[in-house]
């Protein structure tokens, strides 16, 4: 066993874009030594904005030897009528470097009209495993090539690629240099640490500095002494920290989001806080554009007092500078942004929001989709219409109906265009200013929530419905125009839209009809798609089932993984999946069903749903003709079924998916019975279009529960 490091020296690297690396970073080498049989305990990736690492602990030192079988010629190809190998024989022997007498010889596969399988020569061979060294020497520049782009740069004359010019490679496999080159660069073990040094005299050494061994501790603290602090988590800590003690120092505390601290984390490698101030007159502006000029264009921790008000005070970042002086510098700059944005504040006040409204037919949409103006129109008319289906009043429906008009309209001012993070909360602001009622104001600013995954939802009926709305209108209108995510892009946020639909769906225990609610979107896109194919002279129209089940099945790919993340056994989530068009009900319906996977009466009515649908895919309807059950087991199964379903769609209706699917072990027996008292495809049609329509009745009602053939009981495969 050993260890490995390999450190990928290069320009600055944007801070948004390094989560993301590491993880793939790690995500790839994971599977690339696991493909090429190299053992290791532990991978973990380390980060700045200049320096990608990744550490291999406890490799193996040479990949596990493999064993394998490989098919050559057909034995009678490879030996003639007497038993004697053939140049067919000896070749493929020679090949696979094994001696002729170690051939063997196996049937495989089956011949049409059960005529026997054909013989064939097999080898197996031995394949000794290499020094992990020299499978790193291939394995390294491969996972450094794979990793994804989210921009890429090619620079001098090479054709490589990669989101920064590369300027160093250090590779290790214990102590020895892993040899290969890269971008015109030759691995080597050196590393380079801060571009500027300290006073200490921490910084860059132009010669670089040798690593001796793949050693993690050793080359984090030969790093710490060259003005790094490698570990990312450690230097977030430490900015942490330093961010608390400096707005101590300053009487304050400091407003700290996660998604500020990650990116300034990914700014420096050498972090020193220091807290600064502003003029108080600019605490006039709303506090939100301030904390958003400090935090998006500055990246400052804004300071509140202890009631959570904003102060005239900030703290920031540097990187390896420990002199005070640089706050003077960078209050400067704040100042002149904060000046900005309250210019453009005492405009956009100037001009009410509602007669904003006109305007937003100059802000395009999608291109083939209108534009904004057309947008908010849809809006209204979908969040009224769900709003009925959600239980919403009259009045309710009214403020959605305002909510949508007015929801857009700051997108027209000149603060959102310098800030485009502010939109909707600018929306509320200039609302309020403006006169509006304050429960529409607030659906302006809810009818963006959540922005993220771990964002706060909107909390009022009317700011749910628009929120839904709007992502719904923008995920049928991408889908109709062409615009569907493909691989990992997904310029439009679709993912993110539908995914901020099922979070509220399922944290708010919202109940409708999905596939109603793309239709009567889709409908709302009718003088757009018409008003744009006769702009273009072509008649035809959309496809409105097409566009539905690409949307539907979109969201099943984003329903899926939040199941499956719940902790619920991927058969189960996808028997729950089963004609998919509510996103509460097969998600109550796979929390209910989980727990039963492994219980006995279970593995009856998979197999009855099973064996129904294989039987019944054959009847031409389901309407049972009671005169033609002639036989008393078709007669008592046909009675139970009445009594059955009766019962499960009344827990149905209630919702109570286990109930419902412990009615259908009811059924269990009798059509075991069935299937061996009553012969289903007898002579007489009718009698045996009767039966089929009774199999095929029974199928209908194990699928309205779910789709129980995809459920695999323990000890079986499917």
């Amino acid at each position: 066993m050993t260890n490995a490091l390999l450190e990928i020296g290069c320009e600055e690297i944007p801070a948004r874009f390094m989560p993301g690396f590491l993880e793939d970073l790690k995500k790839k080498a994971e599977e690339k030594l696991s493909r090429e049989r190299i053992t290791f305990s532990r991978v973990e990736t380390l980060g700045t904005y200049r320096r990608l690492v990744l550490y291999l602990e406890n490799i193996s030192s040479k990949q596990i030897d493999l064993s394998e079988e490989v098919k050559g010629p057909p034995a009678e190809a490879a030996f003639d009528p007497s038993g004697k190998p053939t140049q067919a024989a000896l070749g493929f022997a020679r090949s696979q470097g094994i001696p002729i007498e170690k051939l063997s010889v196996r049937t495989i596969g089956n011949l049409p009209a059960g005529q026997a399988g054909r013989n064939y020569v097999f080898a197996k061979v031995v394949r000794k495993g290499k020094p992990t060294e020299k499978v790193l020497q291939t394995l390294f520049p491969e996972i450094i090539s794979s990793l994804y782009l989210p921009l890429a740069m090619r620079w001098g004359e090479l054709d490589f690629k990669f989101i920064r010019p590369i300027h160093w490679v250090l590779a290790l496999c214990g102590s020895k240099v892993v040899k290969f080159e890269l971008a015109g660069i030759k691995s080597s073990n050196l590393i380079f640490g801060h571009r500027f040094p300290s006073p200490s005299g921490r910084g860059e050494s132009v010669k670089g500095q040798r690593v001796r061994a793949a050693e993690l501790s050793l080359y984090k603290k030969l790093l710490l002494k060259l003005g790094v602090i490698v570990d990312q988590n450690e230097r977030k800590e430490l900015i942490k920290k330093k961010v608390e003690a400096a707005a101590k120092k300053a009487g304050a505390e400091a407003l700290m989001t996660d998604d500020l601290l990650t990116e300034v984390t990914y700014l420096v490698e050498d972090p020193e806080a220091f807290a600064g101030k502003f003029k108080k007159e600019f605490l006039e502006i709303p506090q939100e554009i301030l904390i958003i000029s400090m935090k998006k264009n500055q990246k400052y921790f804004p300071l509140l007092d202890g009631s959570g008000r904003l102060q005239a005070k900030f703290v920031v970042i540097t990187d390896g500078c420990k002199n005070p002086k640089v706050v003077e510098g960078n209050e400067k700059v704040l100042s002149a942004r904060l000046s900005d944005a309250r210019f453009f504040f005492e405009e956009d006040k100037k001009v009410a929001l509602k007669l904003r409204i006109p305007d937003l037919e100059r802000v395009a949409f999608f291109e083939k989709l209108g534009n904004i103006y057309h947008k908010s129109e849809r809006i209204g008319k979908l969040s009224e219409w769900l709003g009925k289906r959600l239980g919403l009043d009259e009045n309710q429906i009214k403020l959605c109906r305002r909510i949508s008009e007015l929801c857009k309209a700051d997108l027209t001012t000149k603060m959102v265009f310098e800030f485009p993070e502010l939109q909707g909360a600018m929306g509320r602001t200039y609302a309020l200013l403006s006169g509006e009622d304050p429960k529409v104001a607030d659906g302006i600013l809810e009818h963006y929530l959540p922005r993220t995954a771990e964002d706060k939802l909107p909390t009022s009926p009317e700011g749910t419905a628009v929120a839904i709305a709007d992502r719904l209108d923008t995920i049928v209108g991408a889908f109709s125009a062409g615009y569907i995510p493909t691989g990992s892009e997904d310029p439009y946020g679709l993912r993110r839209a539908t995914h901020g639909i099922i979070r509220i769906i399922l944290e708010k225990k919202l109940d409708f009809l999905l596939d109603e609610a793309i239709e009567y979107a889709y409908k709302l896109y009718e003088p757009v798609f018409l008003g744009y194919l006769f702009n273009k002279g072509e008649t035809g129209y959309q496809n409105l089932p097409g566009i539905k089940k690409d949307v539907l099945e979109f969201f099943v790919s984003r329903l899926r993984p939040l199941l499956l993340d719940k902790g619920m056994r991927h058969d189960v989530v996808e028997a729950s999946l089963c004609g998919f068009n509510d996103i509460l009900d097969v998600t109550e319906k796979a929390s209910a069903l989980n727990p039963l996977a492994n219980e006995g009466w279970l593995r009856g009515v998979v197999a009855s749903a099973d064996r129904l649908s294989r039987i019944a895919g054959n009847a031409p309807h389901d309407q049972v003709m009671e005169h033609d059950l002639i036989e008393k087991e078709e007669k008592d199964l046909y009675e139970l079924y009445l009594k059955v379903n009766w019962e499960v769609n009344e827990n149905i209706k209630k919702e109570m998916w286990a109930q419902a699917a412990r009615e259908l072990s009811r059924l269990t027996d009798p059509i075991e019975i069935f299937f061996d008292k009553v012969l289903v495809m007898h002579e007489n049609e009718r009698l045996k279009t009767n039966r089929l329509a009774l199999l095929k009745s029974m199928e209908k009602l194990y699928l309205s529960v779910a789709d129980f053939r995809k459920i695999v009981i323990e000890g079986e495969k499917k």
